[in-house]
């Protein structure tokens, strides 16, 4: 069984519909950035990371984890990613 990650330095792409705001954005580290609609979802959620200080991460789009393979191309109006540290046992 393969285990996917995201990984800032990997060319590799990458979502949440928040439909309470209304608001395109990225959550991180307890804080929504803003994203325009139609923005490359891979580069944008790589950057919001990369300036989190994230290296591997987890990607959530309504509440449940999206891999690497199953992300968009760009973000559509709406849509809310929760990033949040990947955490590997041992």
């Amino acid at each position: 069984m393969s285990e996917e990650y995201w990984n800032g330095n990997e060319e590799e792409e990458f979502v949440s519909y928040d439909e309470d705001s209304g608001l395109t954005s990225i959550r991180v580290n307890g804080a929504s950035i803003e994203v325009e609609p139609g923005s490359a979802f891979a580069g944008s959620v790589k950057e919001t990371a990369m300036d989190a200080g994230l290296g591997k991460f987890r990607v959530f789009l309504n509440g449940m984890e999206l891999k690497p393979s199953d992300a968009p191309s760009v973000f559509e109006e709406g849509m809310t990613v929760e990033l949040r540290q990947y955490d590997v046992a041992g």
